[in-house]
């Protein structure tokens, strides 16, 4: 091993702002649906938050949803409780219904319980804990992974409450094994579009048409935008020519 190697850190302490797209590319690269790829991507971030399965089982756990059929949930309730029943499907999944039956729980019966089963990955439903402080709730999870099931009880945050596990990591940002954050960064960039004079064109804040024109902020700043338009008078004429 060379010594610029050997002198590379082995733990990497990784933004907020980078957390989330990694992992929101990586949830396009898994090819899930759309409209669940915030709640999962807020799942991630708080599984390595807690010290859940985290970067190590991402993965593993974004395979899992990837077949994953929300329609499966079935809700039973009574005068006692709520007990949703996932069917089988992963604990990521019913994380955010889970959290607002609790807190509807609470508004109309001043007790938040729910009872989740049957729910692969229980374990993750942890971060339960740390949704609910969005708004501003405190969450009990307690987890029976021999039975797969959980009972989250949700209450109203105490007035002196800690600092939230997201203004923890906007502050300190969370520290990772860097080969396997590099690991996840490289496979995250399978969902850009392949470098191109025209994808450059259409990167950032701005776009520049064909002709040159840009679209969008025009403020003075550093960026040389004269390549692009460069390249763009050059594409014209070559289409003229042709």
């Amino acid at each position: 091993m060379s010594s610029c190697q050997s002198n590379l850190p082995s733990n990497l302490t990784v933004s907020l702002r980078e957390l989330r797209m990694v992992f929101e590319r990586l949830i396009q690269v898994t090819r899930l649906d759309a409209g669940l790829v915030t709640s999962l991507r807020d799942c991630a971030l708080y599984s390595a938050a807690l010290g859940l399965g985290g970067f190590a089982r991402l993965a593993h756990n974004l395979e899992a949803v990837r077949s994953a059929n929300p329609h499966a949930l079935r809700l039973t309730a009574d005068a006692e409780r709520l007990t949703v029943d996932c069917g089988g499907q992963h604990a990521w999944i019913a994380a955010d219904a889970v959290l607002d039956l609790a807190a509807e729980r609470l508004r109309t019966q001043g007790s938040g319980t729910v009872e989740v089963r049957s729910a692969t990955e229980i374990g993750e439903l942890r971060v339960v804990e740390a949704l609910a402080q969005r708004f501003r709730l405190q969450a009990e999870v307690a987890i029976d992974e021999t039975a797969g099931s959980a009972e989250i009880v949700v209450s109203p945050a105490p007035k002196g409450m800690d600092v939230t596990v997201l203004e923890r990591i906007r502050r300190n940002g969370l520290t990772v094994d860097a080969a396997l954050w590099w690991q996840l960064f490289h496979r995250s960039a399978k969902a850009l579009a392949p470098d191109s004079y025209v994808s450059r064109r259409h990167a950032g804040p701005i776009i520049v048409e064909a002709d040159g024109k840009v679209i969008g902020r025009q403020d003075e700043d550093e960026t040389d935008l004269s390549l692009l338009i460069a390249g763009a008078a050059q594409h014209g004429t070559t289409a003229i020519n042709n």
